[in-house]
């Protein structure tokens, strides 16, 4: 059996590490500390059975990392081990293509359970988010454009449209355009509520091409 696990705690690593040999005999533990180095192993070619995946990581991590990894693996469950337990990021993990959803403050016990569901073809959805809000599946590919990412990190920087518009060299039009992608795209009614929940997904990282 080929398990990824991707976290940037060696200690945490360690530890899960002795619980997972319960999961088979003949288990090898691929780690990777970033998602950098998660794919340089997934580009060895190696078929793997199992990925855990730590909702916070140093080169970014969070939804779009996750993304990343359920559509390069789409036939491999992907289990998100996090600390992090707001039950909307759960939710939205799972909407994302996310198998399972372990928090890191779980037992042994319930680590091995969840897992092993998981490995039976199930989803393992912690008792935190049953009932919080249903699960509706986000959209393929990546939840948001590159420019859109750009007006994103902008908005929460506090950026009016007529000034993003010039930051980014756009039109005004343009920018509520992409404004209202992004609400579309998070499932929200409005900036304030938008930046809010970039920021618990994750998403709000400095785009390379943005403007001052």
């Amino acid at each position: 059996m080929e398990l990824l696990l991707i976290d940037d705690h060696p200690l945490f690593r360690k530890a899960l590490c002795r619980t997972l040999w319960e999961l088979a005999e003949d288990l090898h533990v691929h780690e990777a500390a970033t998602i950098a180095e998660a794919l340089d192993i997934l580009d060895g070619s190696v078929m793997m059975d199992l990925v855990l995946y730590d909702w916070r990581l140093p080169d970014g991590g969070g939804l779009r990392g996750l993304m990343a990894i359920c559509q390069l693996l789409p036939s491999t469950p992907v289990v998100v081990v996090s600390a992090n337990e707001d039950p909307d990021v759960i939710a939205t993990a799972l909407s994302a293509g996310a198998r399972g959803y372990i928090p890191k403050s779980a037992s042994t016990e319930v680590i091995n359970s969840a897992l092993q569901l998981v490995l039976q073809g199930e989803t393992y959805v912690p008792s935190a988010t049953l009932g919080h809000r249903s699960v509706t599946p986000l959209p393929r590919g990546d939840l948001l454009t590159a420019r859109q990412a750009e007006v994103l990190f902008l908005l929460a920087e506090g950026y009016a449209n007529k000034r993003i518009a010039y930051a980014l060299g756009i039109a005004e039009a343009t920018v509520r355009a992409h404004v209202s992608d992004i609400l579309h795209g998070l499932q929200v009614g409005n900036r304030t509520e938008a930046v809010v929940r970039a920021r618990r997904l994750g998403l709000l990282h400095l785009p390379s091409t943005a403007g001052t």
